[in-house]
């Protein structure tokens, strides 16, 4: 066999196995994303509903969509008002929706933040324009300087 051929295998059993690997991974996230979306549906079941008014709009950053800091009122249909810090992304066309002031109908839950047991409130946009940036993250003052893609 000359060495071209030797070469041409090589490269051929390298592009086999890359593209076996990429598969893999595409099939990883796809499955993550669907079990998050299964996830997020069955808390939205069980959320209260209410309305939140934007009081500041802080730092955003972009993945596709804008994740934006929002500092909201959040007026729940039964009970007392409570502010709270989030972070939603949004889809570009509707950026210009998320202006202070303005109020956007929620949902919102206490669930578990990531490495903590102390629950934190989940604030998610009952809109079909945004979603929730990462529902177990715990939303602080520095969240309203700067937002991370987390998994960037």
């Amino acid at each position: 066999m000359s060495a071209l051929g030797v070469v041409l295998i090589v490269i051929g059993v390298i592009a086999l196995a890359g593209w076996v690997y990429f598969m893999t991974w595409l099939s990883d996230k796809t499955r993550i994303i669907k079990n998050f979306e299964k996830q997020q549906e069955a808390v939205l079941k069980i959320a209260t509903p209410g309305d939140a008014k934007i009081i500041e709009v802080g730092a955003s950053d972009t993945d596709g969509d804008v994740n934006v800091a929002l500092r909201l009122e959040v007026t729940p249909q039964f009970g007392d008002s409570f502010n709270a810090i989030t972070v939603w992304a949004i889809e570009p066309m509707h950026v210009a929706e998320i202006q202070i002031g303005k109020s956007i109908p929620v949902k919102f839950v206490d669930i578990p933040a990531f490495n903590s047991k102390e629950k934190t409130k989940c604030i998610y946009p009952d809109v079909a324009w945004a979603k929730q940036y990462s529902p177990r993250e715990e939303f602080t003052e520095e969240s309203m300087k700067t937002v991370m893609y987390r998994y960037k």
